[in-house]
C-alpha cells in the first residue's frame, strides 16, 4: 500500500473512532443545586477579628434551640435544631468573608421564612399592597439568620465561645433644622430556595392603614442561594413623619460587589438602630393577594 493510501486509511479510522465515541454516553450531568456554592461579602471589622466563620440555620418547624440547653459539635450536620450552612468559611482581619454555602438540597425542609424578621412584608403584604407573583405556589424560603466567628471547639458551658457575631445591618441618622431628621436602616439576610419564584408590587404602594407609609417589593428568587435586602427610611420634617420600606433580592454576585453590608461585633454588642428593637408598623394580611 502506498504511503498516501496508508495515511488516508489512518485518518478514516481515526474519524470512525471519534464518531463512535461521540455516540457513546457523555459526562454525567450534575445538578448545580446539589453542590455547595461559593460566596464572599465585606463587613466592617473594627476589632480586626479573624477566624473560621460558622453560619447556622434552624431546622424548619423544629423547636428553637436558642431557648433550651444544647451541646453543639462542629462535625454534626444537624444538632438540636441547628443545620450548619457554611463550608470552609472564614473572616479575615480586613472584614472579607469567603467560603461556601451548603446545597439547598441538604436542608431537611424549606420553611416559609419563619423567623425572618422582615419576611412578613413579603409573605403577608399589608392591605392595599397587592403583589404580582410567578410560581407563587412554590414561594418558600429558608433564611440563614446567624453567623459568628468561632473556632468550632471553644465553649462556655453549653454556649459556643464566639469571637464575633455578624450583623447584616446598618443604621444612619441625619439631623436637620427644627428637629427634622432622616433615619435609614438597611438589613440583609441570606436565603435559600429550592424553587424559582418572584413577587413584586407595582412600584411603591400605600398600605390602607398607613397613609403616611409606602412599601416597595421587587423580589426575584432563583433556585439556590441569594440575599434579601430590607431598607426602611423614616423621615420627620418637623411636623409630619413618613415611612418608606423596600424589600428586594440580590444575587450572590451582586452581594460580592456591594461593598460593606454589615459588621462583625463582639458578643453582646447590638448595633445602633438594630431591627431587633424597631417597631414594625404594618400588619399581615394574605399571601400574594
Amino acid at each position: 500500500m502506498r504511503p498516501s493510501h496508508r495515511l488516508a486509511c489512518a485518518l478514516a479510522l481515526a474519524a470512525l473512532v471519534f464518531a463512535l465515541g461521540a455516540c457513546g454516553p457523555g459526562p454525567e450531568q450534575v445538578d448545580p443545586l446539589s453542590e455547595p456554592v461559593a460566596f464572599s461579602f465585606e463587613l466592617a471589622n473594627p476589632d480586626e477579628v479573624a477566624g473560621p466563620l460558622f453560619g447556622v440555620m434552624l431546622t424548619p418547624f423544629e423547636p428553637n434551640p436558642m431557648f433550651g440547653g444544647r451541646a453543639l459539635a462542629p462535625a454534626a450536620a444537624d444538632v438540636e435544631g441547628f443545620v450548619y450552612a457554611t463550608i470552609d468559611a472564614a473572616l479575615d482581619a480586613d472584614g472579607l468573608a469567603t467560603g461556601s454555602l451548603i446545597s439547598v438540597y441538604d436542608f431537611p425542609r424549606i420553611n416559609e421564612a419563619l423567623g425572618l424578621e422582615f419576611g412578613w412584608l413579603l409573605f403577608f403584604p399589608p392591605e392595599g399592597c397587592p403583589m404580582t407573583a410567578t410560581n407563587a405556589a412554590e414561594a418558600a424560603l429558608a433564611p440563614l439568620p446567624y453567623m459568628a466567628v468561632w473556632d468550632g471547639e471553644s465553649f462556655v458551658g453549653d454556649e459556643p465561645d464566639v469571637d464575633a457575631i455578624v450583623h447584616f445591618e446598618s443604621f444612619e441618622r441625619v439631623d436637620g433644622a427644627g428637629g427634622a431628621f432622616t433615619e435609614t436602616f438597611v438589613g440583609y439576610v441570606p436565603v435559600a430556595s429550592q424553587s424559582a419564584w418572584s413577587a413584586a408590587t407595582d412600584g411603591a404602594c400605600v398600605p390602607d392603614e398607613e397613609p403616611n407609609a409606602t412599601l416597595t417589593v421587587d423580589v426575584a428568587i432563583d433556585a439556590g442561594w441569594q440575599f434579601l435586602r430590607y431598607t426602611s427610611v423614616t423621615t420627620f420634617d418637623g411636623v409630619d413623619t413618613a415611612y418608606a420600606d423596600e424589600l428586594v433580592s440580590l444575587t450572590l454576585e451582586e452581594i460580592a460587589e456591594a461593598g460593606i453590608i454589615g459588621q462583625a461585633l463582639p458578643p453582646g454588642m447590638i448595633p445602633v438602630g438594630s431591627l431587633s428593637g424597631a417597631s414594625l408598623r404594618t400588619g399581615p394580611s394574605t399571601l400574594f393577594r
